[in-house]
């Protein structure tokens, strides 16, 4: 049984037969590029760690593993992809015992940040040749790096279950991202206001009583009678806590606890916003926007990722932001720019990039219903435009507190600059969105495409140029009337693109109508790779 599951997720590896020559090619050099970075970073810890001088290797190796944790736990947080799963409520009408549900759920974990194991292939092939070392302390370097990769795989297996579960319960999602958002900017608020003292001290990362710190001592054979233990206890406490949330989840009733909430006194607050668009759209616009308004608040997954969206383009560009402490230079004076645009392509693959995910079989009614297939394009379009203007201001909210120049002209020009880029974005994404169809299970929190998120870092350089052209003749010339007739002609260059793309896409939707329709109606299986 094990055996024939990951076979199955090995299959699933393999490019589909209808998949174009053009995409594989594209997965293979974005995944070469991607994983030829981490196989060059292991090289130099390689490197590193092969030297004779082994005075700072405690510290150096404690908090590598710290941040190979971090980025372990985290990364698959931020992006939204747990590689692959299981769909545990699929598999339990087999006849199958849980304890074989749970080593293959772990075994799968092995695909999420699968590139961590190559900065840990290279401390130990380090370590190994490094003569203080060498062949004298081969079995604790190998235990180490094992048992530090299990205890990983361990703890990752549970955040999946626990993460999933809390962010189905209403009242805890948004508490959950904020703790989220304040452990991750954590650690550069303590850097950003120069925060130091006895107490951050004793609990430095070198301490053996953290896993990374013990397996650091086990790992380069020193203290190893007081590491051993420590790293074992860690061990087990990731391994029932695993275990713990994998049975919490058999049992779990996801259904149950994602019911919405109706509001008895009728219209509210938000009814008046879902309505306002109404009075300037024309129908079946108007009524389509609302729908899509109603839609997308109801989604947990986008209630998130559209708050990541609105906070991580500081947390990215606050290393940028550090190095000019008086806020004078191009990167700091343009930041809020660039911080909104972040966060306009976070929310690409679950709205633009993939307009018709989240409603998977009832796009059937775009091509029943008296309504234009191009109307529905635009109210998605629109509908996204709608959530990025209260994005901007958050965005030039948390801008200001990080003391980045914000100023009612810099949030008008933010403003208009996301407007130009998203005629080049919505242009690509309505032609991606016929062509590339992906159905989407709002409850999930792990459905993301990799290749979305490839093809969106090989398009930012082209789809970008005119605006940063813009950008760069007012550095420049430094004359406001440059970078705004530039703008202009990105403006008018952009609504060119948009419109053809949107031909494209209508005409595309016509000879695919039955290929969109099966992808977007295909259910998945009780393994799905993410």
């Amino acid at each position: 049984m094990i055996a024939a599951i990951l076979r199955a997720q090995f299959l699933s590896l393999r490019p589909r037969a209808r998949t174009r020559k053009g995409g594989a090619v594209v997965s293979v050099i974005t995944g070469a590029i991607f994983y030829g970075f981490w196989a060059f970073l292991s090289f130099g810890v390689m490197l590193y760690f092969s030297q004779p001088d082994s005075q700072y290797f405690t510290a150096a190796l404690s908090s590598g593993l710290l941040l190979i944790m971090l980025y372990w736990q985290l990364a698959p947080i931020i992006s939204a992809s747990y590689g692959a799963s299981l769909d545990l409520r699929k598999l339990l009408g087999y006849p199958i015992p849980h304890s074989q549900l749970y080593v293959i759920e772990v075994l799968l974990r092995l695909t999420t940040c699968a590139e961590m194991f190559l900065p840990l292939t290279g401390i130990a092939a380090g370590l190994l040749r490094n003569p203080l070392y060498g062949g004298r302390s081969v079995l604790s370097i190998l235990f180490g790096v094992l048992a530090f990769a299990s205890f990983n795989v361990l703890t990752a297996a549970g955040g999946r279950h626990l993460l999933e579960r809390l962010l189905l319960r209403t009242r805890l999602k948004e508490v959950f991202f904020f703790i989220f958002v304040f452990i991750a900017v954590l650690p550069q608020l303590i850097v950003a206001f120069h925060i130091r003292g006895e107490t951050l001290a004793r609990l430095a990362p070198s301490q053996i009583f953290w896993p990374w710190a013990a397996a650091a001592r086990l790992v380069l054979h020193d203290r190893t009678t007081q590491a051993a233990p420590i790293v074992l206890v860690w061990l087990f406490l990731a391994w029932l806590f695993s275990r713990n949330q994998f049975e919490r989840s058999l049992r779990f009733d996801g259904a149950v606890m994602a019911r919405p909430m109706v509001n008895p006194t009728g219209i509210g607050g938000l009814e008046v916003l879902y309505r306002f668009p109404g009075r300037f759209l024309p129908d079946p616009i108007a009524a389509m926007v609302e729908k899509e308004l109603r839609t997308l608040v109801r989604i947990p997954r986008f209630r998130l990722v559209y708050a990541m969206s609105c906070f991580f383009g500081l947390i990215v560009f606050m290393q940028g932001l550090r190095r000019d402490p008086a806020r004078t230079g191009f990167f700091s004076q343009n930041a809020l720019t660039m911080m909104a645009h972040y966060g306009l392509l976070m929310l690409g693959q679950i709205s633009y990039w993939n307009s018709f995910g989240f409603d998977r079989s009832a796009v059937q009614g775009y091509f029943s219903w008296p309504i234009r297939f191009r109307d529905a394009l635009i109210a998605k379009n629109l509908t996204v435009l709608i959530f990025l203007i209260p994005q901007v201001l958050l965005v030039s909210l948390g801008g200001w507190a990080a003391k980045v120049p914000v100023s009612p002209s810099k949030i008008l020009e933010t403003m208009v600059v996301i407007l130009i880029t998203s005629l080049y974005w919505f242009g690509l994404g309505n032609i991606m969105s016929v062509r590339v169809p992906r159905a989407l299970d709002p409850n999930k929190m792990n459905q993301m495409s990799n290749k979305m998120q490839a093809f969106t870092i090989l398009a930012a350089p082209f789809l970008l140029v005119p605006v940063v052209l813009a950008y760069w003749a007012r550095s420049v010339f430094d004359s406001q009337i440059v970078f705004g007739g530039l703008l202009l002609v990105a403006a008018i260059v952009g609504a060119i693109f948009y419109w053809a793309g949107l031909d494209s896409a209508v005409t595309a939707s016509t000879r695919h109508r039955e290929k969109m329709l099966l992808e977007l109606s295909r259910a998945d299986g009780p393994l799905s790779l993410n």
